[in-house]
């Protein structure tokens, strides 16, 4: 390991031999100078690891010293050494982007330890969270084998999304590799769990919560405080995408997080629709036909009655929605209108906001080689959420509101999941178009990686004819035909996609949020 080359200034330095010694034996190379402007020139004439500066100096003091090295090296790290905890300097010195300080007397350890926070500290970090991922592989191994409920599911999965926030603040490629077979194998079982589930949860009450429950738990309840209501559907966001803009949001409002689960197929025309009228989709056709498209590769035009449905579906719970506003932003200038009337909202119950955009990256990535580039995994999708939020007219949004006597509901309809895996289909002309899940007549696929539902009435989905199957992908599979497998493959895989089963798709943030005051 190469040595580090350190510059130690200070008027004193002569007493200070004993602690160069020290240094010197413990393999780092210390030039000595004592006073400021000799520093200066060092430091234009040679390369330096790192700086100990004195603060208090005849002539150039430290923090002088500080803005003209910084001025030549802005990158270089600067341990001040001062006699005065006067908080007014240590501002001064932070302000001059020193890394550490030090008070006097300091003993030779104190600098090693120093020394070693600034350039030891990401290996130090790495070992430590290399520790304790292995504790939650360990801890994740015995939740698998004890047959996790949908309660201890919700657990994995939150700890997997929170170490992928972690992880990605790491270039550790073996831990990311660790944690992406961690994944699959937690979806491998989660993807056989749910069929086993799936059809009673539809028929009993012990359940977690539905998507056509998010009304009737989430807000109604809320209807009954003082102020409005803003509830916010933000559509195909990830739980682990929630986690990347939570910090910012947590700024502003007190936030509890609940979760709960799509239903099949975790696709806007079923999830949102049914998030809105708190219905399956079955009941949704047979009730409110003018509103339920049958082929689903009109899929936009399913969501056209959201509204509608919201309506009448509060009404049926009992509840008389006076003033009430429904808002969908698919571009900046609706993010605009929303936050022109925001002001014009405050006495209104209920606000209802949809925001496209994250539904909109997913397809669009899938058909841009630029965003393929810009988002290629996972991490850079965190990444690009976060950066999006943090300029988006959602977020300008968010301040307005807090300044309300509001409450905040922010969730989801659906996630995505990057495919990777092609699952071959057979099925006639009237097959969707889909890809992580279809419908259509006698569809044949391999089972192992997918999921056939031969009665779709018991899975609460409508049928369009005596023959009509839905088929849903498990895991990271999507379907591909035998008869163009590898022009299909070339398109889709890598892409992020929604409809299946996976734990990204069903497993969702719902969070309520009371403004901070």
């Amino acid at each position: 390991m190469k040595k580090l080359s350190i510059l130690w200034v200070d008027d004193e330095i002569e007493s200070l031999q004993a602690f160069v010694m020290f240094l010197t034996e413990r393999g780092y190379n210390v030039k000595t100078v004592t006073n400021g402007s000799d520093a200066i020139t060092l430091v234009l004439n040679e390369k330096f690891d790192l700086v100990l500066l004195d603060e208090m100096m005849p002539g150039l003091d430290g923090l002088a010293t500080l803005r003209e090295i910084k001025k030549i090296n802005a990158t270089l790290p600067i341990i001040m050494v001062t006699k005065s905890e006067e908080e007014g300097l240590m501002d001064n010195a932070i302000a001059g982007q020193i890394a550490d300080y030090l008070i006097k007397p300091v003993n030779p350890n104190q600098i090693v330890m120093a020394i070693k926070k600034i350039f030891e500290a990401d290996e130090i970090r790495k070992n430590k969270i290399g520790e304790e991922y292995a504790k939650f592989s360990a801890r994740l191994n015995q939740f698998l084998f004890a047959s996790p409920d949908w309660k201890n599911w919700k657990e994995i999965y939150t700890e997997i999304c929170r170490w992928d926030l972690i992880i990605d603040e790491f270039n550790d490629p073996a831990l990311s590799q660790m944690h992406f077979l961690e994944k699959r194998n937690c979806n491998t079982e989660f993807s056989n769990y749910i069929p086993q589930v799936y059809k009673n949860w539809l028929n009993s009450d012990e359940r977690p919560t539905l998507s056509f429950d998010i009304i009737s738990k989430a807000v109604i309840p809320q209807l009954e405080n003082k102020g409005p209501v803003y509830f916010i559907v933000l559509d195909c966001m990830r739980l682990d995408q929630y986690f990347a803009i939570e910090p910012f949001i947590k700024e502003m409002f007190d936030v509890n997080l609940e979760l709960y689960y799509s239903i099949l197929p975790t696709a806007t025309p079923y999830s949102r629709n049914s998030i809105f009228s708190g219905l399956l989709p079955i009941d949704i056709a047979k009730n409110f036909p003018n509103y339920w498209v049958e082929s689903s590769d009109l899929d936009n035009s399913r969501n056209r009655n959201e509204h509608q449905l919201l309506e009448a579906h509060i009404e049926d719970l009992g509840y008389n929605l006076e003033k009430s506003r429904y808002v969908k932003i698919f571009n900046v200038d609706e993010g605009n209108y929303v936050l022109r009337k925001i002001e014009t909202w405050a006495n209104e119950n209920l606000i209802v906001l949809v925001y496209n955009f994250l539904d909109l990256l997913a397809h669009h990535r899938s058909k841009s080689q630029i965003l393929k580039e810009t988002i290629p995994d996972e991490e850079a999708l965190r990444a690009f959420t976060k950066h999006w939020f943090l300029h988006s007219t959602f977020y300008e949004a968010l301040k307005q509101i807090q300044k309300q006597n509001a409450t905040l509901i922010i969730t989801t309809d659906h996630g995505s999941i990057r495919v990777n895996r092609a699952n071959q289909l057979i099925g006639d002309k009237s097959t969707t178009t889909t890809v992580r899940y279809k419908q259509g007549n006698n569809l044949s696929c391999n089972t192992k990686n997918s999921l056939l539902i031969k009665e779709p009435e018991e899975y609460g989905l409508p049928k369009r004819s005596i023959i009509d199957n839905y088929v849903f992908a498990k895991e990271d599979y999507y379907f591909v035909y035998p008869n163009l497998f590898h022009q299909y493959m070339k398109l889709y895989n890598g892409t992020f996609q929604h409809g299946g089963i996976s734990m990204e798709e069903m497993i969702l943030p719902l969070a309520v949020c009371k403004a901070k005051r």
